[in-house]
């Protein structure tokens, strides 16, 4: 074997040492973030300051094998939006947080269906567009969904500030516009067949949808005070 000139063997111990620098740097520049499960099992994850929640939750879930998590910081902050880096939302060096496991629950319509986890953000749906199958011109409004009920044609979700977000059928209950101002501080929602109903925190009712579904309540609006539960039959 001919042995390498000496300018080949410096070239090489060179790159080397220059590849081992850059990798160090890296090194220092990457957060270690230790997240753990309430049952005490723990991984460390290595990421750059630039990364995005969304990343770091799908390292958790790689990590720990579970789809549905949610991550909370010591503080008792939830980590709601997927699309601010690690630095915007205080994520340091060494930060503890705590995954929970998410049960996802499912909505459905006449033919489409929305897979959700409450308080998540990651809302999932397929089947007819036109029935609430494709929520991709709401999705960026979607987060921290509190509950997501279904008529035959469409969807509704309740978000934790209590705003309403709908999609679905835009010629019946998929459309808010005329009653949008008035969903504030939503409690809870009922779906018919073809109409919603929403509880407020001051006990009153918001309707919309067909009228012959159950749309339109102003005939009992005076009596819709106080409401502690809403009940809805098929039509």
């Amino acid at each position: 074997m001919v042995p390498q000139p000496r300018w080949a063997q410096s070239l090489k111990r060179f790159f080397a040492d220059d590849l081992k620098s850059r990798q160090d740097w890296r090194t220092s520049q990457m957060l270690q973030v230790n997240v753990s499960l309430p049952n005490g099992h723990a991984e460390l994850l290595s990421l750059l300051p630039s990364s995005t929640v969304q990343d770091l939750k799908q390292a958790t879930q790689r990590a720990f094998g579970q789809k549905f998590l949610r991550l909370i910081t010591a503080k008792n902050r939830v980590l709601v939006d997927p699309d601010k880096t690690l630095e915007e939302a205080q994520i340091e060096d060494g930060e503890c947080l705590t995954a929970l496991v998410l049960q996802p629950q499912l909505a459905a319509t006449n033919s489409a269906f929305a897979l959700w986890c409450h308080g998540d953000s990651a809302i999932v749906t397929w089947g007819g567009a036109e029935f609430g199958g494709d929520s991709s011109a709401v999705q960026d409004q979607l987060k921290g969904v509190q509950q997501i009920q279904a008529s035959g044609e469409a969807f509704a979700a309740i978000l934790e500030d209590g705003s309403v977000v709908t999609w679905g059928s835009e010629s019946c209950d998929g459309d808010t516009s005329a009653v949008q101002d008035q969903l504030k501080g939503v409690q809870q929602i009922q779906a018919s067949g073809g109409a919603f109903a929403a509880i407020l925190e001051d006990g009153s009712v918001v309707t919309w949808g067909s009228e012959s579904s159950g749309g339109d309540s102003s005939a009992v609006r005076d009596q819709l005070t106080g409401v502690q539960q809403i009940q809805a039959s098929g039509e």
